[in-house]
């Protein structure tokens, strides 16, 4: 009985400020591609600079899918994502296309390359976890992954709860981890990871410019149009800003929390990724435009 032959996907992906944008047009350029995004702020309408959306310009003619797909104020869950992706890459499959996946939230990346089977628990857990007072969430929270309280709001029920999704879903040693299957396409994974130091300066480089360009009148916008305490208003960037409007911090205490967190983010992808690599995917890192070029060359030919 005959094998049928997987379509291909290639797959982008490194920590925040890494050059990834850049790196994906000139490789879709080169090999006839579309761009679907794996950034999980940049599918909100609205959220331009402080996620840094990259502009109609900068896409330089390629077609990008997943950006500004989702209001604000709109639920929009992984699984929203997975299939809105899927449906993306047969799009561009049917258009004798090659689908170039760009981004860093790796949970994003891994529920396509890991094919997570999402339905039947995803949204369920969501309402099971909403029932739950905010203390119940954070002792669950705390048993799972107690690193992971450090880094959030505490205090904020959605955010908690967007936490312990991920904790519950993504631990190895609950009986409820994700379950995964068979990837629906052959993929080729490029991935990006500069110097840290060059990396640091880079992103500390492109929260001085979000700051010169408008970061604080956007959220302005933003928070007297919808609630402060949004999902969408929950990334690195607009909390801070929010912050500074609230008067707990001055604006260069603000920009420099940015920075830092930012830095720290940039960290959390990286052990996102590597985890990835453990689990048998593997990652290509830090070729040049010539080396990725040529990989994907042999990999379509295969």
């Amino acid at each position: 009985m005959s094998t049928k032959v997987k379509q291909k996907i290639t797959v982008i992906l490194g920590p925040t400020a890494s050059g990834k944008s850049y790196f994906s047009i000139m490789l879709a350029k080169r090999f006839n591609g579309e761009i679907i995004s794996a950034d999980s702020r940049q599918i909100y309408q609205e959220l331009n600079i402080g996620s840094n959306k990259i502009t109609k310009t900068e896409q330089q003619g390629i077609k990008h899918y997943l950006l500004d797909i989702a209001k604000p104020d709109q639920e929009f869950s992984l699984y929203d994502w997975q299939q809105t992706a899927f449906q993306n890459i047969e799009k561009i499959l049917a258009k004798n296309k090659l689908p170039i996946i760009v981004g860093g939230t790796g949970l994003y990346l891994s529920s396509v390359l890991q094919n997570y089977q999402l339905p039947a628990t995803d949204k369920k857990l969501r309402l099971e976890l909403n029932k739950l007072s905010l203390e119940k969430l954070i002792a669950k929270l705390k048993k799972i992954d107690p690193d992971i309280i450090k880094k959030i709001d505490s205090k904020n029920k959605i955010h908690v709860v967007r936490a312990l999704e991920y904790a519950i879903a993504f631990h190895d040693d609950l009986s409820t981890k994700q379950k995964t299957s068979q990837c629906p396409y052959d993929y080729l994974i490029l991935g990006l990871n500069p110097d840290k130091e060059k990396l640091y300066q880079k992103i500390n480089q492109r929260v001085e410019t979000m700051i010169k360009i408008g970061l604080v009148e956007e959220v302005k916008m933003l928070v007297a149009k919808y609630q402060k305490d949004l999902p969408a208003l929950s990334g690195i960037g607009y909390q801070e800003i929010i912050k500074y409007l609230n008067k707990e911090l001055n604006l260069e205490e603000a920009v420099e929390l940015i920075k830092k967190n930012t830095r720290h983010y940039a960290k959390r992808q990286m052990t996102w990724f590597r985890r990835m690599e453990k689990q048998g995917l593997k990652i290509n890192w830090n070729k040049s435009l010539t080396e990725a070029e040529a990989l994907i060359k042999n990999f379509l030919k295969k």
